[in-house]
């Protein structure tokens, strides 16, 4: 399976529409890519758009299928498309998803997913058909996806460095062998289930209890005779139920007779409480026939109003126009003259530059030309730099590499190793090789000695102890010493004679004897504490002799490169110490050489701009001259304000022409508005007089009590639904009341029961009742005992015949909890992952041998989960995978992780691999050569990308799809080259 295109639109911080050919140059040729770009710019969303378009899901959002998140924001709309080919040809899967009517603040919507063959032609309409067909086309599902094309290297480096706990978890989770752990459990769990559920239904079975048939045939008769008394009991509640309805109305009829007389008070009480409202909507009433008079006189006595504020300010706009007129034309002239001033001092000013430009220029030049030999810095000076880079850290390395030699030197023979040199960068490489050898063979015949030593102490320290046990011996038959007997035998050896019998026995010093087996003892740890050391440091001196000759050999090739990138510069290889300081020795002639050139481009520029300046300058005040004789002299001087800044001479002429357009507009205006004046005082006068008359023949008499009387609209408004409700609620309390008593008035004539005959009456009816509900208690029990009996015998069949099916199975279950069944499903998952870990361990050799022909992955025999790698350079001595450098960690948990995409991917061919992490932790030198690895992968055709933000990557690998932030946290890409 191999990626063709990538295209998406709208995810995350991508905005807008992106496309990836990695058919085309330069990633047709590359094989290796990096994604790179600053922390969060959106790299990550190339692979979100990856499992989008093949499997509906992002990887960063796990199983979510519709992740509501990964849609740009302030976006209606997102899709995201991957072509690939496989086997069986070239198709496009496509993902989409967008919110309602494709607005940003929509719902969002259900993703639509669709495949097409190489025609364009579709082939799935629906999710499910389309899950279902990439699958079928790829070979892979989801999480199998996840692990073979999107390689997370850096589990890989805790896996390799991990316990047998901690690697089976870690195994279970890259693999995804957790299958196994379930099932385990569940076979524990499902015997034990089956188990107690055997053993709760034996026992149920047990606490059925079933009737006798005496028993079952007295409650059939019990039953019967209950429901006979029932029916006699619900024939006499039917014949009261109806006079009990009656009696009902009755009494709710009485009810409602008393709230329609409460209402009729409560109604009149209202009524007096709000008189004084009441008479003020009677008296706006009265004015309403003088309403379109009043209206026509507030019209035109507002219109007077209005006329007369506009005639005030028409003339006040009027006289400021001609203030404005007068002051724009002196500011005109005054404007003119500084102009004028200016241009002739600019005039001046560029005269001078001009000539301090060339006397720059001048001096620049003949500084270029004195120091000429520093031309060549520019083109040499960034290979010298890295040479110095290189040779000071080769040399680094090897003082490193000689301190830790000199370090294990001086734990074997300190006198010997102090006349050892202190740095190797200087020394000849046959030489130090003599004396390397010589110590070597010095360090073993003292780890020799020390052996020799050891055995002596081993020997020593047994002798010791064999004599304090002898005397401990002794000691415990000190007291039987006294019951021997002259001339009767010893009950131990059967002597006749005991010389010690008699108090002349030994006394040997137990605490000195003791002390002394403690102090051979300790003399003989010391020893072999010496003598492994002594073995150990002499192994790991002639282990480490060969890479320190490399690394000599490797400090002069450097050296020698330096002297190369040197000599055009006319300079010798620093001392050590003085890198630095030669370094920016270099930086700081190539900067001054560099800055010499930008001053002589500066002072150019500024000749070529004073020689502008001064042809600008004297155009510039010609004209100004020329309009300065054409204005007429002020009338009268005018006074500047203090601060106020002068306009330029075309603004001040605009100003002051439109200046005497605005005093000859307002003029017009003003006169225009006292016209207006004079026609609105008529018309008030000719419409006052009229309604004054007709209003002194009315109630109000006079026109201020008239608008006094009247009410506005927001308070004539409530005041005249207040009275129409009064009137609607009177109208509906004496319809009720009388509804009421023709109602009571019926009831009466049927003889309907009220008062105490009403309530003797409900009584009897309760009591009929309560018999009824009693009876029906007594025959539902009966019959549910009959029920329940008659289920019960039909259940103890049932359940006898499912206890021996129950039996038959649990043999069964029982066999396989013992194979594979424990409590956590370690048992079955143990077993498992050791298969699973020797394919592993087998594909990711068969990936290691292309990346180095050093190493290899064996499983340790001590633990079936343990991990070991075996050095093929050390005679295929094997050691723990803690041992490992970082590189090489590298190259191991890469192989893991190729080994693991091989097995995930099974009989599909995976040539488009992602790795998203693991070399931000990398050294230089590290990651020098896990790019190297990678590219050796374009040996199998596979196209490997890396998304990483270290700078060294970026620039060790060419071709680069580069994720650029942009304000407002969009991203965009760029291919380089």
């Amino acid at each position: 399976m191999r990626i063709r295109k990538i295209r998406l639109s709208n995810l995350n911080s991508l905005r807008g529409e992106h496309a990836i050919d990695l058919m085309a140059e330069p990633f047709a040729s590359a094989g290796l890519f990096a994604i790179t770009g600053p922390m969060g710019a959106g790299k990550s969303t190339l692979l979100d758009a990856v499992t989008l378009a093949l499997y509906g899901k992002a990887a960063r959002y796990g199983n979510e299928s519709n992740p509501e998140h990964v849609m740009s924001r302030h976006c209606g709309e997102c899709s995201a498309e991957v072509e690939f080919q496989v086997p069986a040809g070239i198709y496009r899967a496509v993902w989409q998803s967008h919110r309602a009517r494709k607005k940003p603040d929509g719902a969002l919507q259900p993703p639509k997913r669709y495949i097409y063959d190489a025609a364009g032609a579709p082939l799935t309409q629906h999710l499910r058909e389309a899950e279902v067909k990439i699958e079928e086309l790829l070979g892979l599902n989801y999480e199998r996806f996840l692990r073979s094309a999107l390689l997370a290297q850096g589990e890989f480096a805790r896996f390799l460095k991990a316990n047998a706990n901690e690697r089976a978890e870690l195994l279970e989770s890259l693999t995804g062998t957790e299958i196994y752990s379930r099932l385990g459990g569940l076979a524990f769990a499902e015997a034990n289930r089956r188990e107690a559920a055997l053993q709760a239904k034996e026992s149920g079975l047990g606490q059925l209890a079933l009737l006798d048939d005496a028993k079952r045939a007295e409650l059939r008769e019990a039953v019967a005779e209950i429901g006979q008394k029932r029916e006699r009991l619900t024939r006499e509640q039917a014949a009261g139920a109806e006079m009990l309805r009656k009696i009902a109305s009755l009494e709710e009829a009485r009810d409602r007779e008393r709230r329609a007389v409460a209402a009729e008070e409560r109604i009149e009480q209202e009524r007096r409480a709000a008189a004084t409202d009441l008479e003020r909507l009677r008296r706006h009433r009265l004015t309403l026939p003088f309403a379109e008079d009043l209206a026509r006189l507030n019209e035109a006595e507002t219109a007077l109003s209005g006329v007369a504020k506009r005639r005030a300010t028409a003339a006040a706009n009027h006289a400021a126009a001609a203030t404005a007129r007068r002051e724009a034309s002196a500011i005109f002239r005054a404007a003119v003259d500084a102009a004028l001033m200016t241009e002739r001092h600019a005039l001046r000013l560029a005269t001078e530059a001009l000539e301090q430009a060339g006397k720059a220029a001048q001096e620049t030049r003949a500084w270029l030309d004195q120091h000429a030999a520093d031309a060549k810095l520019a083109d040499h000076l960034p290979e010298a730099i890295v040479a110095l880079g290189e040779w000071k850290a080769g040399r680094v390395a090897l003082a490193q590499r000689w301190s830790e030699w000199r370090t294990a030197a001086a734990a074997i023979l300190p006198e010997e190793a102090a006349a050892l040199p202190v740095d190797l960068a200087g020394a000849e490489a046959n030489i130090c090789d003599a004396q390397l050898a010589a110590f070597v063979a010095k360090a073993e015949a003292r780890g020799t000695t020390l052996e020799a030593d050891r055995r002596a102490a081993e020997r020593q320290a047994e002798l010791r102890q064999d004599h304090f046990a002898k005397a401990r011996l002794v000691a415990r038959l000190e007291g039987h010493r006294h019951e021997l007997k002259s001339g009767a035998p010893c009950p131990l050896c059967g002597a006749l004679e005991h010389p010690f019998a008699e108090g002349s026995a030994p006394s040997p010093e137990l605490a000195e004897l003791e002390a002394e087996s403690r102090r051979a003892k300790e003399a003989f740890d010391c020893a072999a504490q010496a003598a492994r050391l002594a073995g150990e440091q002499g192994a790991v001196l002639a282990r480490q002799r060969p890479p320190l000759l490399e690394g000599m050999q490797d400090c002069a090739e450097r050296l020698a490169s330096l002297q190369a990138r040197l000599a055009p510069l006319g300079a010798a290889a620093p001392s050590s110490g003085e890198e630095g300081a030669f370094r920016q020795t270099l930086q700081a002639r190539d900067q001054a050489w560099r800055t010499q050139q930008q001053k002589e481009r500066e002072a150019l520029e500024r000749q070529a701009q004073a020689r502008r300046a001064v042809q600008a300058a004297t155009e510039a005040a010609e004209i100004l001259a020329a309009k300065q004789a054409r204005l007429e002299p002020a009338a009268e001087p005018t006074e500047r304000r203090p601060g106020r800044k002068l306009p330029t001479v075309p603004t001040a002429e605009e100003a002051d022409a439109a200046a005497r357009q605005r005093e000859q507009t307002t003029a017009t205006q003003a006169q225009d508005r006292r016209l207006d004046e004079q026609a609105a005082t008529a018309q008030l006068a000719a419409r006052r007089a009229p309604l004054e008359e007709t209003v002194a023949g009315s109630e109000f008499q006079v026109l201020s009590t008239l608008r006094a009387a009247r009410l506005p609209a927001p308070t004539a408004q409530p005041l005249d639904e207040m009275d129409q409700r009064f009137r609607e609620r009177t109208t509906a309390a004496a319809a009720l009341r009388q509804q009421v008593k023709q109602d009571l008035a019926r009831m009466l004539e049927d003889a309907v029961l009220e008062g105490e005959p009403a309530i003797a009456f409900r009584a009897r009816h309760m009591a009929l009742k309560a018999e009824a509900d009693r009876l029906l208690a007594e025959q539902t029990t009966g019959k549910n005992q009959l029920e329940t009996d008659d289920a019960n015998r039909r259940l103890r069949e049932e359940r006898q015949k499912e206890l021996e099916v129950d039996r038959a199975n649990l043999v069964v279950w029982r066999h396989l909890r013992e194979l594979i069944g424990s409590h956590d499903g370690s048992k079955f998952r143990r077993y498992a992952q050791t298969i699973t870990l020797d394919l592993l361990t087998r594909h990711a050799n068969r990936h290691l041998v292309k990346l180095s022909d050093r190493y290899r992955v064996r499983r340790d025999g001590s633990d079936a989960l343990n991990l070991q790698i075996e050095d093929r350079h050390q005679s295929d001595a094997r050691r723990p995978m803690a041992s490992l450098s970082g590189g090489e960690s590298f190259l191991v948990s890469l192989a893991l992780a190729l080994g693991l995409s091989d097995l995930a991917g099974r009989k599909v061919r995976i040539d488009s691999l992602f790795i998203d992490e693991g070399f931000g932790s990398l050294d230089p030198e590290s990651l020098e050569v896990a790019i190297a690895a990678l590219e050796a992968l374009r040996q199998d055709h596979k196209t490997v990308g890396i998304i990483s933000h270290v700078g060294l990557l970026m620039e060790r690998i060419s071709t680069q799809i580069v994720v650029e932030r942009l304000p407002g946290g969009v991203s965009r890409l760029r291919i380089a080259p």
